[in-house]
């Protein structure tokens, strides 16, 4: 190419629209939106003016020293934000290279200027182990008054006397986090307008009452022994993911609500010989009836082995009967609504059952995927056995062997 070809593509990209510079500017890692300073004048200074922020690994340097690439990545941060000369709508940081909690706080100081909107704060890293230690989150932090989302993962979160929650928060995610019972349930009241809440728990088994009046979009998983959803009247989505050896018992049971909006409910590893599961899930589809979408999966093979053989047996387990489904559920009811199921890792008797149930009791069912955990011939035995099942529904189409339905 030619430099007149050369500075006759320059001008062209220097004579973007200020709001595609932007957007160009985002999608670069943030290193690589510094370097284009060296383009044109008109580019000198038009990553000082960025609105959203992303600090990851791909900001270190290409050194086998950690300590030397840790020093290196926190004054290039500081060096970035002190230069920074516009508002904020989103800081994101994410790596394993921090090992002080000052650095993240000394940031979250000179941020705090605007009134930035989503604050991402992720210290697992690429080498993160469950085991480790965590930081402990800045208080800086729990003045962002103005903040629609937070997340957080892989700290020890303990806001400060008197905080009293984020009154804009939309979206809280907090993942592998420790925090006591009380605070949490506190940081979710304290904020009225959340509506989306995902929580994985690390910590010890938790007995979780949630209160959230604008909740739409409900996702936990990890460590639980019960929870109660006790003023979540708008919920529409829910996700749990059942980690086998320690969920158990009047799980939303003793909550006796229905929820009129709900109207999609994911399962991870449900176990339809587990007494305490198959209760759980049926209270929760007789408390749904404007329920459109269900998607369960099993445990597959290894972790069935891994969760309830040997020494891994949880002791609690108590096994349900086939029967259940049919038994425990008013004769009348049927799944008004319900349009779309998938279900992967069906093989037990127990999941068959489930599979009747659903085929027998909902009338307008457009669509149920089912993935068998078997090996083909099995498998085709079990294709064979549900395609003789009734069905409420005269136009639903069974299909066999789609990818298991996980997020």
């Amino acid at each position: 190419m030619s430099k007149l070809a050369k500075f006759s593509s320059m001008d062209m990209i220097s004579d973007l629209p200020q709001s595609i510079i932007d957007i160009i500017l985002t999608k670069l890692p943030i290193k690589d939106a510094v370097r284009t300073s060296v383009l044109s004048s008109k580019w000198r200074y038009q990553w000082t003016t960025m609105t959203e922020l992303v600090f990851d690994e791909k900001c270190l340097s290409l050194c086998d020293d950690k300590k030397v690439a840790e020093k290196e990545f926190v004054d290039f941060i500081m060096r970035f934000l002190m230069l920074h000369n516009a508002p904020i709508q989103k800081f994101k940081l994410s790596t394993s290279y921090l090992k002080k909690s000052t650095d993240i706080d000394q940031w979250l100081r000179v941020i705090s200027r605007t009134d930035i909107k989503e604050v991402v704060l992720d210290v697992y890293g690429k080498e993160w182990e469950w085991d480790n230690p965590r930081l402990s989150i800045p208080r800086s932090i729990f003045t962002f008054r103005k903040l629609t989302r937070l997340t957080l993962s892989a700290f020890t979160v303990k806001p400060p006397f008197g905080f009293q929650g984020y009154p804009c928060l939309k979206y809280l995610e907090l993942d592998g986090v420790t925090i006591g019972l009380e605070v949490i349930e506190k940081f979710i009241s304290g904020c009225p307008l959340l509506e989306k809440f995902k929580f994985i728990n690390i910590m010890d088994k938790l007995a979780l009452t949630i209160r959230a009046p604008n909740l739409k979009h409900l996702t936990v998983a990890g460590n639980f022994k019960d929870l109660y959803l006790e003023h979540t009247p708008l919920v529409a989505a829910i996700s749990i993911d059942f980690c086998p050896v320690v969920w158990r018992g009047d799980i939303l049971r003793k909550v006796p609500f229905t929820y009129d909006y709900l109207e999609s409910i994911e399962i991870r590893k449900m176990d339809f010989k587990d007494l305490d599961k198959v209760l759980y899930v049926l209270h929760l589809l007789l408390q749904s009836p404007n329920l459109k979408e269900l998607q369960i999966s099993s445990p597959d093979l290894e972790e069935h082995y891994i969760y309830y053989s040997g020494e891994d047996d949880p002791g609690h387990y108590k096994n349900a009967d086939f029967d259940i489904w049919e038994r425990k559920c008013p004769a009348d009811f049927t799944f008004k609504h319900l349009k779309t199921v998938k279900l992967a890792h069906i093989s037990t008797q127990n999941d068959k059952e489930f599979v009747r149930f659903v085929l027998g009791r909902s009338p307008v069912l457009e669509v149920i995927s089912i993935s068998p955990d078997y090996e083909y011939g099995e498998a085709m035995k079990m294709v064979n056995e549900v395609l003789r099942f009734p069905r409420a529904s005269l136009k639903v189409n069974i299909n066999f062997f789609d990818e298991a339905p996980y997020l």
